[in-house]
């Protein structure tokens, strides 16, 4: 059993937890009776070792995976204004709030044209912001194709996803792909895809001060040194999370169950 990301054990609000009651006792319930149970890594591994625990079901780890096109691309040189994209649901688990916070402290210190943020994506919130207004260093770019979110991901500088809580985000991993650092909370398997000021920043959930230090932090870095992280980055991605290497990973874990092997 796959349950991936676990969303219904990290509800934040009153009511998140309680819609994923019925799923906890559900995942629960599959796990103990199932031979091995699919963890992504990180945080997420101690969280189905508690449900499984008193029972024969293994926790296994198998990443996500992700496609990789070519050598890694090319990394914009301009100092300024530094892009950062997020890409996602507008929900309140996504953080957007504390997006929305850093990129205010930005403008009101000046420093608008700066840094400036494309946001893509819709959910729930995105008409709520859309319509209270916006910091004037954030674009609401709405939903993309395919073709236009390979663009943003060319032009931006970084991905930012200061989540509340995540499985393992495919987007972190499509910017790894395309040689791009990262800001992103510590949650979930988010630690098996970034290495702290290696290929980008880890970051406390929900902790604007830390997004906003991590921000700066870049944007006082070189173009250079941006490339040198997004490289890092594509490497692990190249190395681990390419569809060859985690597709063998799978198979090999099905048929070590099916033959009655450790996993």
């Amino acid at each position: 059993v796959h349950p991936h990301g676990l969303e219904m054990f990290q509800g934040q609000t009153w009511r998140e937890r309680l819609l994923g009651w019925p799923f906890r006792r559900l995942v629960r319930h599959v796990a103990r009776h199932s031979a091995a149970v699919v963890s992504l890594g990180g945080k997420l591994t101690p969280l189905l070792q508690q449900q499984v625990n008193g029972s024969t079901a293994r926790v296994i780890v198998l990443p996500n995976a992700v496609e990789l096109q070519g050598p890694p691309l090319r990394y914009p040189q301009q100092q300024a204004p530094l892009r950062l994209l997020f890409v996602g649901r507008f929900a309140f688990n996504k953080g957007i709030d504390v997006l929305m916070e850093v990129a205010h402290r930005l403008a009101n210190e000046g420093l608008a044209e700066a840094v400036q943020f494309d946001l893509a994506g819709g959910g729930p919130l995105f008409d709520h912001y859309r319509t209270t207004g916006l910091p004037p260093n954030v674009r609401l770019l709405g939903r993309v194709d395919d073709a236009t979110l390979g663009q943003l991901y060319g032009e931006c500088h970084a991905l930012v996803l200061p989540t509340r809580f995540e499985g393992m985000p495919t987007v972190v991993l499509e910017a790894m792909a395309h040689a791009r650092p990262v800001l992103v909370s510590d949650v979930g398997a988010t630690s098996e895809l970034v290495a702290d000021g290696v290929n980008g920043y880890l970051l406390p959930p929900g902790d604007a001060g830390a997004l906003y230090q991590a921000v700066r932090k870049l944007r006082d870095s070189t173009p250079e040194q941006r490339a040198a992280m997004g490289v890092a980055g594509f490497e692990v991605a190249r190395e681990r999370f390419a569809w060859p290497v985690v597709a063998r990973q799978h198979l090999d874990a099905l048929l070590a169950v099916r033959d009655g092997r450790p996993v």
